[in-house]
């Protein structure tokens, strides 16, 4: 039997594109959202408001690390910020509520990007 150094060279560049071929199918498609909770007339954020993220049913979204599910309650950090994690694109609404105030929005995700919307309460 002869060594031919040819076909170890082929069946090693077949194996490289398989891995590489399979590799390419696992793209990334989180997307990340912040809401920047603001009261309207002061321009100063709004900490421990509470940021409802949502859709309409039948509609429904994936977070990052759960299964499919229609709404996400946060809570703003000291800065006002509620920020989240989806595993694909989506166009929720958002709701804030800060006792007595509220305010409304949509915020568009984007594969990749983090995206940042402000929602300003009255």
């Amino acid at each position: 039997m002869k060594f031919h150094i040819s076909k170890v060279l082929s069946i090693f560049s077949f194996c490289i594109a398989a891995a590489l071929l399979f590799d390419s199918c696992t793209k990334d498609t989180t997307c990340h959202g912040e809401i920047d909770c603001v009261d309207l007339t002061t321009g100063s954020p709004v900490p421990g408001a509470t940021v409802k993220i949502y859709v309409t049913p039948p509609a429904a979204f994936y977070p990052c690390n759960g299964n499919q599910i229609s709404e996400i309650t946060l809570t703003a950090d000291g800065a006002g910020k509620a920020t989240f994690c989806l595993a694909l694109p989506a166009t929720p609404s958002v709701l804030v509520t800060a006792g007595p105030q509220s305010g409304t929005g949509v915020i568009a995700t984007e594969v990749g990007q983090t995206v940042s919307v402000t929602i300003k309460v009255k």
